[in-house]
């Protein structure tokens, strides 16, 4: 099941893409998925899938997110159909398979801490600490998602923005809508989130606060579902952002 004998040898190419999704750099990833260098065509087309998916959170677009890992796990689980896999109703989950040397382990790996995430988002979503109404929790949620996928991530702050990324300017209509996405993943038939909600919480400043707060009561990422094997790769703003709130 793990073996990789059927598997074309890798290029540096393979590597670049694997280890820039590993921190979190879709867009680098994305570019050198479409290169055309890499030499394994069937896990460059799931990497781009989770490339993609990637580029789905930043823009607050949670759902999309969530499907388009469910497409490159089953994109994997077609190539090495003995991979295991965690109960789902919606899309196919990954288990992590024991550890085992290449690329292909680490993609697997990559998939499994994506999904893992957002699992556990969906599962923060459907609850609230005490003292804060499910609306408000669900603004400083997409907050967090936010300082880690946006404003403290140099792959995003370092470029132009663009089309995958509504949150970079601050608008508040992208917070709301990012809420709403957080929102649906627990319950698809859920309503709008309002600016009511927005204006109640404080606006964007009020809302850094209750963040920062949020990130310093976690632990250290990766924050999936289940803990992380010792080694599991943590993308780089989310590192940078949790390490700013324990700091403050």
């Amino acid at each position: 099941m793990t073996g990789e004998a059927a598997v074309p040898t890798s290029t540096p190419a393979d590597l670049l893409a694997v280890q820039a999704l590993e921190s979190g750099n879709w867009r680098s990833a994305l570019g050198v998925l479409g290169s055309g260098q890499v030499a394994d065509a069937y896990l460059g087309a799931n990497l781009r899938t989770v490339a993609r998916a990637m580029g789905f959170r930043a823009a607050g677009d949670h759902g999309q997110a969530w499907d388009a890992l469910g497409k490159a796990a089953a994109g994997m689980v077609r190539r090495q159909p003995g991979l295991p896999q965690l109960p789902s109703g919606d899309g196919v989950r990954l288990a992590l398979p024991p550890e085992y040397p290449g690329l292909g382990y680490r993609a697997l790996r990559l998939i499994w801490r994506e999904q893992g995430e957002l699992s556990r988002l969906r599962r923060q979503a459907a609850h609230r600490p005490n003292g804060m109404t499910p609306d408000r929790y669900m603004l400083v949620l997409a907050f967090v998602e936010y300082l880690c996928w946006v404003e403290l991530d140099l792959e995003t702050t370092l470029l132009p923005p663009d089309q995958h990324v509504v949150l970079r300017d601050r608008r508040r209509d992208g917070f709301l809508a990012s809420a709403t996405s957080l929102r649906r993943l627990h319950n698809p038939a859920a309503g709008d989130m309002t600016r009511a909600v927005w204006d109640r919480a404080d606006q964007y400043h009020g809302l850094r606060r209750l963040a920062m707060l949020e990130l310093a009561a976690r632990g250290a990422p990766p924050w999936t579902e289940v803990a992380a094997p010792e080694g599991c790769p943590v993308r780089n703003g989310a590192r940078i952002a949790w390490t700013m709130a324990q700091a403050s």
